[in-house]
């Protein structure tokens, strides 16, 4: 029996040295022979370059400098490289006042709403409104806006004031919502006022 345990005991030890391999194992892989990792797949500039729904996010939290691009002759290419339908009669590119509408060509949201567009208007002050669909209690739960200052109601009702009042700043920017020109729509953004 002793003679059984130590051929099985050999006939093991045998099997699980065989697959071991050294590194003077013929069957071994120099480094030389292993395969480099194949470098990552480029990404799209378009997929990387621009992000629409962040960039709305921003302006319409009074974060953002829309203004800046939507002077920048080259940011009409950007918003349609990013699905953005840019209206005909919006003076992208152009220097100076300007208004216009943004209309995704796929499913954005702001603050969990569907956006159905962007309008945006900047001269003397500037307004940028993101239309979403929802009711006007959503909207005004999701950027907390309450009655605005008296100084804000020729213009708004229901906002949020970004900073103090001040002798140099008697109206900070204001976020606002507001109802939408259609049925179950609501604009949420930003206003900027001069003076």
């Amino acid at each position: 029996m002793e003679g059984r345990i130590a051929v099985t005991g050999a006939w093991l030890l045998a099997l699980a040295l065989s697959a071991c391999v050294g590194p003077d194992d013929e069957n071994a892989k120099s480094p030389a022979n292993v395969a480099a990792p194949s470098p990552p797949a480029p990404v799209p500039m378009t997929a990387t370059a621009f992000d629409f729904a962040a960039w709305i996010g921003a302006n319409a939290a009074c974060q953002g400098e829309y203004f800046a691009d939507v002077q920048d002759a080259a940011f009409a290419q950007t918003l349609r490289q990013a699905g953005v339908a840019v209206d005909p009669d919006s003076n992208l590119g152009d220097v100076g006042p300007g208004s216009g509408r943004l209309t995704p060509s796929r499913p954005t949201r702001l603050h969990g709403f569907l956006v159905r567009h962007v309008d945006y208007d900047f001269g003397s002050g500037s307004t940028f409104a993101v239309v979403v669909e929802a009711s006007a209690e959503q909207a005004r739960a999701a950027i907390g806006a309450r009655p605005v200052p008296e100084a804000y109601r020729e213009y708004f009702k229901l906002g949020v004031p970004t900073a103090k009042p001040s002798e140099n700043v008697p109206m900070p920017d204001l976020r606002f919502v507001r109802p939408g020109e259609q049925g179950g729509t609501q604009e949420i953004g930003c206003a900027a006022f001069d003076g």
